[in-house]
């Protein structure tokens, strides 16, 4: 036993029998420190003002039976073992002292003395244990307390993406574990690059978040530094404190500043103030250091979501922007491109005067090359429509044959080709639910494409119908020049062209087959493309049977 925790409150009216008690304890080695009291009501007032190890209890006291100190001490809520001595030879009285929790008894029998002192090492040792398994078990349930709260945190804050709702609810959650606190969280100004004040409870808002003090009022830079957790017991009387009259006013004494990290650096700080000089525990800096864990991750998923969210529309604007701008300068150039192409027709024709052979290829040339320019820009304003989403599908029934009939009229040879333009497809071709013009505008990209890209040889448009499977073919096959093997992955992709440098033959901006990509999955159909260089390409489009009204729109 610990002598300087082994102190006996004896609880004896007899002074004979107090003096041989005291005796016995002061032999013992150590010894034993008494207290005597002769009344059950000076027993209770030792209590209230003094820690003992035991008391030692006698049953016959005046005024008051020991049984009935004893429920007193039980009822006060006193943690000390009570040891029953009982000078009546009643084992009755043992057995109720014990049912009312006291520790062991004694019969004031012959040579009871002597069995004193094991009695009460007994006593201290089983009071002890107990109070070891009390500490476990308070230990336990503060750790399920915690474990709780931090679940109900992780819970709260990760039930929302915006940052002051996550804020505000860890601030609330914390609150509730700790209402003797006041706390606050500042997080890293990119900009400034200095920890400011965002949000904070049971601390004048106002004033926390005061302009001139964004840099930092307390200890801010050593957690910082430190990537610890820092305490301080007294903030108002700290060096590092630059502004102690706030820290006066509002009543805020202690303060553990814990780091707020990502990535091995910290961005933000979780502060807590006691209103009252406070000892942070190992256990509850080890807590608070976990709860600061999760509200890291929760804020820092916060701002990876915010950033993304504003990048969004950022780049929503930016895209508008463009669309825009294209929109408008396609169609400001394609009106004078008209214009310009009207007046070279009629000069060329010789509506405004006679030309001579030259003047007339030249006039030639101009139109050729003002025709490409049209189909550029009607080119860009296509994909514009369909990046904004504003190209529509209107299905109806179209009779292939006579679609590929009266499409097949509008088309010649070129004349400054070697190049034959041959059409393969069988007369019981079905009716299929289609858009008939985005088909066209399908068809027609890839027929320009094959006889840009074929200097001789032959262009094949041929049409394959499979009624098991419901769908039709069309493949444009052509001779020319072939797409390089590393090319294939990526010529639908916009602006993608087989040569894209500066010194290429062919010219265009690489949006027709982007087009062709984006309108057959609109008709609900796919494209392949098969092609080796020198050897030609073909592109099959497979559509449907039947386009439905659902996914018209893009």
């Amino acid at each position: 036993m610990n002598v300087e925790l082994t102190h006996v409150l004896l609880v004896e009216d007899n002074p004979d029998q107090s003096e041989l008690m005291q005796r016995v304890f002061k032999r013992q080695s150590p010894p034993v420190r008494t207290t005597p009291v002769t009344r059950g009501d000076d027993c209770l007032a030792m209590l209230r003002q003094n820690s003992y190890s035991a008391v030692l209890l006698d049953y016959s006291l005046p005024g008051m039976d020991g049984v009935t100190v004893l429920k007193e001490i039980r009822r006060r809520g006193y943690q000390v073992p009570v040891i029953m001595v009982t000078g009546q030879g009643d084992e009755r009285v043992a057995v109720e002292a014990m049912r009312e929790g006291a520790s062991d008894y004694l019969m004031k029998t012959s040579g009871y003395l002597t069995t004193l002192p094991t009695i009460l090492a007994k006593v201290l040792k089983q009071h002890e244990l107990a109070m070891d398994n009390v500490r476990l078990y308070e230990e336990t349930q503060r750790n399920l307390e915690r474990m709780r709260v931090l679940r109900e945190i992780e819970m709260a804050v990760t039930s929302t993406l915006d940052l002051p709702t996550v804020l505000d609810l860890l601030l609330k959650k914390i609150d509730l574990v700790l209402p003797y606190s006041a706390t606050t969280v500042r997080l890293l100004n990119q900009a400034s690059g200095h920890i400011e004040p965002i949000a904070c409870r049971n601390i004048d808002e106002e004033e926390y978040k005061a302009e001139k003090w964004k840099a930092g009022r307390g200890p801010s830079a050593a957690v910082v530094k430190a990537k610890a957790p820092v305490m301080v017991r007294n903030i108002q009387a700290d060096a590092r404190v630059r502004d102690p009259d706030f820290f006066r006013k509002q009543q805020l004494v202690s303060y553990l500043g814990v780091p707020l990290i990502s990535k091995g650096e910290v961005f933000g700080i979780l502060s807590f103030y006691t209103k009252e000089e406070h000892q942070f525990s190992t256990e509850e800096i080890e807590f608070l250091s976990t709860l600061a864990g999760q509200a890291a991750i929760a804020i820092q998923n916060s701002q990876l979501y915010e950033q993304t969210r504003t990048q969004a529309v950022e780049m929503e604007k930016a895209n508008k922007v463009k669309d825009e701008f294209l929109s408008v300068m396609s169609h400001e150039l394609r009106t004078p491109l008209n214009v310009i192409i009207g007046y070279t027709d009629m000069i060329k024709d010789g509506m405004l005067g006679e030309i001579n052979q030259k003047q007339e290829r030249s006039l030639g040339k101009i139109i050729d090359l003002s025709k490409d320019l049209f189909g550029m820009i009607a080119s860009i304003l296509q994909t514009t429509s369909i990046e904004a989403g504003a190209v529509e599908v209107e299905s109806h029934e179209v009779d292939l044959g006579s679609f590929l009939d009266d499409f097949k009229s509008t088309y010649d040879g070129p004349s400054d080709k070697e190049l034959a333009l041959n059409w393969d497809y069988p007369s019981d071709l079905p009716s299929v639910k289609t858009d008939s013009d985005r088909l066209k505008h399908i068809l027609q990209n890839l027929i320009n494409n094959a006889i840009k890209f074929t200097d001789r040889g032959h262009v094949t448009i041929s049409v394959r119908h499979f009624p098991e499977a419901k769908e039709v073919d069309f493949k444009v096959m052509d001779t020319g020049i072939g797409i390089p093997g590393e090319m294939l992955p990526v010529i639908f992709e916009m602006f993608r062209q087989g040569d894209s440098s500066e010194t290429r033959v062919y010219g265009g901006v690489g949006l027709g087959l982007y087009i062709v990509k984006k309108l057959t999955g609109l008709l609900g159909g796919k494209i392949d493309v098969e092609s080796k260089p020198g050897k030609g390409s073909t592109f099959t489009v497979t559509l449907p049977y039947r386009q439905e009204a659902e996914g018209n729109r893009q």
